[in-house]
């Protein structure tokens, strides 16, 4: 059976009346989230070259992650959510909240206030989780999510849970564990949530056209959700053994709940074979994520490089891939979605670049200078490729 074009949904009346920027909010949030991203990765560039005295590495990790990814996780949800349920868009206090609050915690963490920081993120938690929660519960007229999307408050419960657990740093040395774990939920496990639940509807669509059945109430979908939920609580326990155990188990554990749901939720082991090189990108990034794990798992005392095969390689590329595919699609610009367009795979071997060379970082220490220089120079020229192919085509439909 040939498999099916990925079109956007049809939208409903009150998504239909409603102007653009709410009808279809990743035209503000992917901007921005770019914007975002190049302030947390500029003074990288900086640093190496010498025109920056000091690194903040506090300020990139909060800048890429509730800033960058965050944005481009709001855009999709905000776009998504509304036509999957089929009811009413984001309305513009959520879209200017939603705007402003990663900007808040950006800037706040540049000047290192961090409490002010968090205050703004908890904020961003609070719009984002009752977003989803009412909409998914009024969403009676639309299709139901599927199965995969128990993990979407779960992601989200990550960042807000985690965001108060590193106030334990302020509680003294003995609450340090706290902090480190909060941190860990915030940086790693919320987008680990997030990609578990939209990924097991965008992967299989965008890659193989294949769409995921709605969530229903009979014992497959009960047990279905019950796998989600059991995955879930172990990668809960997975950060407590990294913490608690070790560092070699605890990212062995993550990379094995990865490898599952890439094969279970995704199916990431049947190849793309829709048209379209970014398909190819979406894919591979799946297969990012357990590998710079088994990585981090296989040399602990360079856990970063894993790491960083992790943000830019997984989430990175996953978010500037998924978000191409929603602009491109959305905008109605089909022979770009299944073409051949050549800013996709220079943007997807840079972004691939950049996680390489950072995680020769912390192989290669002697030229620490170097590697970082060139990596923050891929990620910042690939995401200018994606821009040119995104961002021109944003103003308006094709015809």
């Amino acid at each position: 059976m040939r498999p099916v074009e990925h079109l956007p949904p049809p939208i409903g009346a009150a998504l239909e009346a409603a102007p653009a920027w709410r009808r279809e909010p990743y035209r503000v949030f992917f901007p921005l989230g770019l914007l975002l991203a190049w302030g947390g990765v500029l003074h990288w560039l900086l640093h190496a070259a010498g025109l920056l005295e000091n690194y903040r590495p506090v300020f990139h990790a909060m800048a890429q992650i509730q800033g960058f990814m965050t944005c481009f996780a709001i855009g999709f949800l905000f776009t998504a959510i509304p036509r999957r349920t089929q009811t009413t868009p984001p309305a513009a206090i959520e879209m200017l909240l939603g705007a402003g609050l990663p900007v808040g915690t950006t800037i706040a963490a540049w000047f290192e206030r961090w409490p002010l920081s968090q205050v703004f993120w908890l904020g961003l938690f609070v719009l984002m989780l009752s977003f989803v929660i009412r909409r998914i519960r009024a969403g009676a007229g639309g299709r139901r999510p599927p199965n995969s999307f128990v993990w979407i408050p779960i992601g989200l419960g990550f960042g807000g849970v985690g965001s108060l657990m590193t106030s334990g740093i302020a509680l003294g040395e003995q609450y340090l564990w706290l902090h480190d774990l909060g941190q860990r939920f915030v940086l790693q496990g919320m987008f680990l949530g997030l990609i578990a639940g939209v990924g097991g509807m965008v992967v299989p669509l965008l890659t193989r056209g294949d769409s995921p059945p709605d969530n229903g109430r009979g014992a497959h979908d009960r047990l279905a959700r019950a796998a989600h939920l059991g995955a879930a609580a172990i990668l809960v326990l997975s950060f407590w053994i990294e913490v608690w155990v070790s560092l070699r188990w605890g990212y062995g554990v993550r990379a094995a709940v990865l490898i599952a749901l890439a094969v279970g939720s995704t199916r990431a082991f049947r190849l793309p074979n829709l048209a379209g090189w970014h398909r190819w990108l979406v894919w591979l990034s799946v297969w990012m994520l357990p590998l710079g794990y088994l990585l981090a798992a296989i040399a602990p005392a360079q856990k970063k490089a894993g790491l960083h095969v992790v943000f830019i390689g997984g989430f990175a590329l996953m978010a500037f891939s998924v978000g191409l595919h929603v602009s491109l699609a959305h905008g109605g610009h089909r022979s770009l979605v299944s073409g051949r367009p050549w800013q996709v795979p220079v943007f997807g071997f840079l972004m691939l670049a950049a996680a390489s060379m950072r995680a020769l970082v912390d192989f290669d220490q002697q030229r620490f200078f170097l590697w970082i220089g060139l990596s923050a120079a891929a990620f910042l020229v690939g995401s200018v490729f994606w821009a040119l192919l995104v961002l021109p085509r944003l103003g308006e439909k094709a015809a």
